[in-house]
């Protein structure tokens, strides 16, 4: 029968990748068949499907079909393929409704690995299947939804949210949702318990909502990370003809809720590596430029969000990404600001008129000031005394340094050794000002100071930084001052004022903050209450899922960092990677041993020539090490493209070269460390021992960072010589 019903069109996150296996000129024809579908055009037959429960419709004189879901006037796209396959595909597949929540699932997993399109692996990936997502989940948790504890012990077995989700939907519709929405979010336990108990009561009063319809469910928000309602025929035709990226457009519910979640404050939002953090923080810019500066009411229009982190070159990547997520030509993009925070302190300095030189070349600095050492320590000791007890304790005055306390600092200095301490450390910060402006710390403890000070106000209505774990004391309060009330800033600041007001003077939702303390790789750790930001409850969110490391890869990642102090990024004493999991379980990393560098290079070059399994990224310890794994590689006729500080890496470039500090914002489906030997790479010395255990830490997060940089294969060379 010929269909002459419009439709409102929906994308499932499985057929947007499905539609990328397409020529452009299928996409096309594709788009071209859509808006005809969603027109009511009856030039294109929508028809169910004998023996499984979809509707379909073909395109290229249906050489290729669609399959869909249909409820009323809302069509799901499914899945898009070659006649056959597409139906292959139908018979293996079913949508599952649980309350609210709408998956796709198989009904045959005897192909399971084949689909996931992923390159071949060797080794035995059962062993490293992730965990269930309610493998966590205590006797007592599930007894508060009705579940006892044997069923609870099958739940905890359910291997993934596919498989559960088929199995739920055989409970009652409020418990099987609240369960999904516990394996989808553990962290949102409290407001999954409150909505289920009111379920229970309406049920008891007889109150109880309909189920909803399955148009219903596909309009829900819980569905955002895996269903895209495009808000007009434009975006879908954009998505089908190449300008898609999914990070863009599926959220999962997790992060959906922290982009959206309204803060009296701060908010911090953690995870390991691959849990989405970027995008979430890029995300959250997008909400919040909507949500306060579109708005005419909401303090003036000249005020922007601005979307920061440690350094240029990761800012540059937050700009680009922001470009690809709200549109080149979007009006957003002139409310929001992308700067590295350097940047913005220097951009406070200016409008307060006051001396904004970043001066780069410190060692002659220390050199200067060391001059007047009168008890003879290293740069490196007057280095972390600035760092860790002057930035820490905010400490830049003569008295406030006497106070101030050196607690892991080592021997303890006496009235007369803090006097010389502080000669050469003063001497320091009056060198800089000499050159006309400081370094990191200098420039944000100065912008502070102006902000705090009302020479200039903050042009910011909200503050988003990423990789907050690189942002060392005076960064963090320099962030918090930027995302306060002025006049509460100023009270705050004044002689005596009681500490807790400058936590009290940040803005709603004036300031998040995203990073990972196990990634810190630069900065002394501090907490987030040290410097004047107080998060907690709610403005507290931990992301859990690993979207771009298999979990065999996670896992050998994460037992390196294993020991470590628990680093939440403020003063939580849970283990901030408790619950981190990987959704493909792939094979452990590639470990080798070779008798020289020479030999290590052969084994790299050979790896690189397999260019069928992807881009691969070499990443090193050291510069000069990476220099001579390049000539190597050059030498046996392998060209690689080595990435300095400022270049951006493209997916054409089949080899990278990249040092461990260079890794952070890169990602590819191959990743080799190479002299794994020099890791870590032998402390310098000059400090104390807090020094030589921070300089160790910070080693083993390097390589942290540099394995969960790796998709699908990760190898680790070790040379003897």
């Amino acid at each position: 029968m010929v269909s002459a019903q419009s439709y409102d069109l929906a994308f499932t996150y499985g057929f947007m990748k499905a539609q990328e296996k397409l020529s452009r000129a299928q996409r096309n024809s594709l788009a071209d068949a859509m808006e005809k579908v969603q027109d009511g055009n009856p030039s294109v037959h929508v028809h169910s499907l004998q023996g499984v429960p979809f509707v379909s419709f073909g395109i290229n004189r249906d050489a290729y079909r669609v399959i869909c879901q249909r409820d009323g006037n809302t069509l799901l796209m499914c899945h898009v393929g070659a006649h056959d396959s597409a139906y292959d595909w139908a018979k293996r597949h079913k949508v599952a409704q649980v309350g609210s929540i709408v998956r796709i699932v198989r009904t045959e997993l005897v192909e399971a690995r084949a689909e996931a399109d992923e390159p071949e692996e060797t080794g035995d990936w059962r062993e490293y299947l992730p965990d269930g997502p309610l493998k966590p989940i205590s006797d007592r948790v599930f007894q508060g939804f009705g579940v006892g504890a044997h069923a609870a012990a099958v739940l905890r077995e359910v291997p993934h949210e596919d498989a559960l989700a088929d199995l739920l939907e055989h409970f009652p519709s409020a418990r099987g949702q609240a369960l999904l929405e516990l394996a989808l979010s553990p962290s949102d336990l409290d407001a999954i318990e409150t909505r289920y108990l009111q379920a229970l009561e309406k049920a008891e009063r007889g109150e109880a909502l309909p189920e909803p319809t399955f148009a219903e469910a596909v309009a829900d928000d819980i569905n955002v990370g895996s269903i895209w309602r495009p808000e007009n025929k434009d975006a879908y035709r954009r998505a089908l003809e190449g300008d898609f990226a999914a990070w863009r457009v599926f959220l999962h519910p997790s992060q959906h809720r922290v982009v959206h979640i309204r803060t009296k404050g701060a908010l911090k939002v953690t995870g390991g590596p691959g849990t989405g953090k970027t995008v979430v923080a890029l995300h959250r810019g997008k909400v919040l430029a909507e949500r306060h500066l579109l708005s005419a009411g909401d303090g003036g229009t000249d005020e922007k969000i601005l979307l920061t982190t440690f350094n240029a070159t990761l800012a540059r990547q937050l700009e680009e990404s922001l470009k690809q997520l709200v549109g080149k030509s979007s009006p957003l993009l002139a409310r929001i600001e992308v700067k590295s925070l350097t940047a913005v302190a220097q951009q406070v300095l200016h409008a307060a008129g006051k001396p904004a030189e970043l001066v780069t070349d410190t060692k002659e600095c220390w050199e200067v000031a060391r001059a007047n050492d009168a008890i003879d320590r290293k740069a490196r000791f007057y280095e972390t005394e600035r760092e860790d007890v002057l930035a820490r304790a905010d400490a830049w005055t003569r008295a406030a340094y006497f106070k101030a306390p050196r607690k892991g600092r080592g021997k303890r200095l006496d009235r007369k050794d803090r006097a010389a301490v502080w000669t050469v450390l003063d001497a320091y910060d009056a060198e800089l000002t000499r050159r006309g402006g400081g370094d990191l710390l200098a420039l944000c403890r100065d912008a502070t100071r102006a902000l705090e000070s009302g020479a200039t106000r903050s042009p910011y209505r909200a503050v988003i930084c990423d990789e907050v774990q690189d942002m060392g004391a005076t960064e963090l309060r320099l962030l918090a001052a930027l995302g306060s009330d002025l006049a509460a800033l100023q009270a705050a600041a004044a002689p005596g004022a009681d500490p807790k007001l400058r936590q009290d003077a940040i803005r709603p939702d004036g300031l998040t903050l995203c990073g990972d303390g196990h990634q810190r790789i630069y900065r002394v750790p501090v907490t987030l209450r040290e410097c004047g930001i107080r998060v907690g409850g709610g403005s507290s969110r931990k992301l859990l899922l690993n979207y771009r490391t298999t979990e065999a890869i996670r896992r050998a990642a994460v037992a390196v960092v294993e020991g470590l102090d628990l680093d939440d990024l403020d003063e939580g004493t849970g283990n901030p990677l408790s619950g981190y999991r990987s959704l493909r379980p792939g094979v452990a990393p590639e470990t080798r041993e070779f008798a020289s560098a020479a030999e290590e290079a052969e084994w790299v070059a050979e790896q690189a020539q397999d260019t069928a399994r992807g881009q691969l990224l070499v990443l090193a310890r050291t510069k000069k090490y990476l220099e001579a794994l390049a000539e190597a590689l050059a030498e046996r006729g392998v060209e690689a493209r080595t990435l300095r500080a400022k270049d951006s890496p493209s997916p054409s470039d089949p080899l990278l070269l990249a040092t461990l500090h260079r890794a952070k914002g890169l990602e590819a489906p191959r990743v080799v460390i190479a002299g794994r030997h020099l890791v870590p790479l032998r402390y310098r010395g000059g400090g104390d021992e807090r020094d030589r255990a921070l300089w160790e830490r910070k080693e083993r997060s390097l390589l942290y960072v540099g394995m969960t940089r790796a998709r699908d294969w990760c190898g680790i060379g070790e040379a003897r010589a």
